[in-house]
């Protein structure tokens, strides 16, 4: 049980029903009524930073592991929502019957339409936002500089060189990153010249692949962290998402954006413009998404690097780094490993992650008693989606006093803490030094 048992989801539910003037379920069902509940609670989960959210969560690294996600069962950060429950939403939201991933409907829209919208913007989120980082180990080609990545790869962001231990005596270590202009202006003649690489480029050709500074001189294996697409959606099979609990939200509006979008029976240009809208400002907020807060190591607090920092520090520090000097490194969101990997024994530490948002109808509501006003104020701005028009405009200002008041959180937050902002990037460190998004370049004019 949590922290609060004051409030429990049948009460908030009637509370919301009450706002609604519709206590006995009729234009909004018990069960739509709590799908707008967890949405609301898994939005002020995402937006205040701390809150009942937070947990410490035991995780193990046992012997000679490796990189390792916290997305796992169990977890406070399992990734859980499906298509199936975000569609049972939006059904609802565009008063179509929520048959989730079957379609009983009108010729409004369809569920291969929803379902083809909700996965593009569900790919594009993860792209832009980083939140699905894996570690891939690649055959390295013999006598080339160039390998090819999975089409399910969408960036790269890693690379290390292990040759092969059985024809080489070279320790493994992390390449540099550069392009072809440095590639060339170094030595236009390394990629006819066989050796040791020291950096890697992504081409510009398609598919996705990236190239060496030299081909290797011996076999050996690519160690990789790459950005991957989720899982593809199915109907009527359910499919995990893939986005992190409290912001598949973003992924839901973005679809009915494209959907309320269309034409010629759906179009709807006030709500599609409202719901394209929430995903920009949405995921706007998932690019500094917080997820982990500090760790510790046999009851002693342990630093959190990117990989890229360990990397400019110990180029082998998987192998190389001190027993007694444990560092937990982040690999990205929900991917981390121990330095140094090779540990004698299983390691276990404490980390303080945000977790995902209490939402079970059968537990006690986790809020305090002063944010339980605004839950409902998004519970009922969201409820009032599917009447359209002024009825639905004439809610958007509870949605501002929901937003305004997780403002007002997070600034009496800040107040009370001293390193706030440094505890919120533990999880996005790489950020700081090898920032995924530069400045937009300036444009240069040529010619008179």
């Amino acid at each position: 049980m949590g922290a609060y048992s004051y409030l429990t989801f049948a009460q908030l539910e009637g509370a919301l029903l009450q706002r609604l003037q519709d206590t006995a379920g009729v234009f909004t069902t018990s069960a739509e009524a709590q799908l707008y509940l967890q949405e609301a609670l898994r939005v002020y989960n995402a937006q205040v930073q701390p809150n009942t959210g937070i947990v410490d969560y035991v995780f193990d690294f046992d012997a000679g592991g490796t990189w390792l996600s916290i997305n796992v069962a169990g977890s406070p950060r399992e990734r859980t929502v499906t298509d199936a429950e975000i569609q049972t939403q939006m059904e609802y939201m565009l008063l179509e019957p929520p048959t989730g991933l079957t379609w009983t409907g009108t010729t409004q829209f369809n569920i291969t339409a929803l379902e083809q919208a909700l996965q593009f913007r569900r790919d594009e989120l993860l792209q832009m936002t980083g939140a699905n980082p894996v570690n891939k180990i690649l055959s390295a080609p013999v006598n080339s500089q160039r390998t090819i990545l999975s089409d399910s790869s969408i960036d790269l962001r890693r690379v290390r060189w292990i040759p092969d231990s059985s024809v080489s005596s070279e320790a493994p270590y992390a390449l540099g990153r550069g392009d072809v202009v440095s590639a060339d202006a170094y030595g236009y003649a390394l990629a006819i010249q066989p050796g040791a690489p020291d950096s890697w480029r992504v081409t510009s050709s398609p598919p996705l692949s990236f190239d060496v500074s030299c081909p290797p001189n011996c076999p050996g294996q690519w160690d990789t962290i790459q950005l991957y697409a989720g899982n593809a959606l199915s109907p009527p099979t359910a499919t995990i998402l893939g986005l992190p609990d409290d912001w598949c939200w973003v992924a839901m509006y973005g679809a009915l954006a494209d959907a309320l979008a269309n034409s010629p029976e759906a179009t709807d240009q006030l709500r599609a413009k409202y719901c394209l809208m929430r995903y920009e400002r949405g995921m706007k907020a998932m690019m500094t998404l917080p997820w982990l807060l500090e760790a510790s190591i046999a009851s002693l607090p342990v630093d959190t690097p990117s990989y890229k920092a360990m990397d400019a520090y110990a180029q082998n520090w998987e192998n190389t780094w001190p027993a007694g000097d444990p560092q937990i490194v982040v690999g990205g969101v929900d991917l981390i490993a121990l330095a140094p990997f090779n540990t004698g024994a299983t390691v276990s530490s404490i980390l303080t992650v945000v977790g995902n948002a209490q939402v079970d109808s059968t537990q006690p509501v986790q809020l305090s008693r002063d944010a339980v006003e605004q839950v409902l104020n998004y519970a009922q701005h969201v409820a009032s989606f599917k009447m359209g028009g002024s009825d639905f405009l004439a809610t958007m200002p509870l949605l501002k006093q929901f937003e305004d008041y997780c403002a007002a959180q997070n600034r009496r937050y800040a107040a009370l803490s001293i390193f706030r902002p440094d505890m919120l990037q533990e999880g996005d460190r790489s950020e700081d030094t090898d920032p995924r998004f530069g400045p937009p370049r300036k444009e240069v004019k040529r010619g008179a």
